[in-house]
């Protein structure tokens, strides 16, 4: 008795060709569903709220539906047990992960405008860093500008530490020019 063939998919993006039992296929797209339709099966005493869910926690058991679910606006869930029980814990105790409480996004999927559209959000947290960076290294120079200006000296870790804002500034300008 022989083994039956193996089937290998086509890679993404070459719809068409033919796998090993000679048949076509097509892109072959897992969609996993929200996160919400994850965890929620998995819970019990699921109550709809206002904004969200409450279910009774996996982790510590009890019979009070002390676990809040929200999703956000981006489909990411926000858990929170009310008898302190840690996230890890609760999805834990239902097969979960992290990584599972936010949405995927199939960047293959996409069309240019929400890829570009995505890349650009990427860079918001790096650009709001920046310009932390920018407002505590303007302070720095502001007093040392201010010590100077009074007709005092610098000393050796004073003019350092103002090479070093510069550089950093240097770094930001880096950062923001960024696409």
């Amino acid at each position: 008795m022989s083994a039956p063939p193996q089937t290998r998919r086509s890679p993404a993006g070459k719809a068409g060709l033919q796998d090993r039992t000679g048949s076509n296929t097509s892109r072959n797209i897992t969609t996993i569903g929200t996160p919400s339709q994850l965890l929620l099966p998995r819970l019990e005493g699921v109550i709809k709220t206002g904004k969200g869910w409450r279910a009774r926690c996996p982790s510590h058991g009890g019979k009070s539906a002390s676990l809040a679910i929200t999703e956000g606006d981006n489909g990411t869930l926000l858990l929170h047990c009310f008898a302190g029980c840690p996230v890890h814990d609760v999805l834990g105790a239902v097969g979960l992960q992290m990584g599972d409480l936010f949405q995927r996004q199939h960047y293959r999927n996409m069309n240019p405008a929400e890829r570009s559209q995505l890349r650009q959000a990427a860079l918001i947290p790096r650009w709001r860093a920046a310009l932390d960076v920018l407002r505590h290294e303007a302070t720095v120079l502001l007093i040392a500008a201010s010590k100077m200006g009074d007709g005092d000296l610098l000393d050796d870790a004073e003019l350092t530490r103002m090479r070093v804002a510069a550089l950093k500034i240097f770094d930001c300008g880096e950062v923001l020019n960024a696409r």
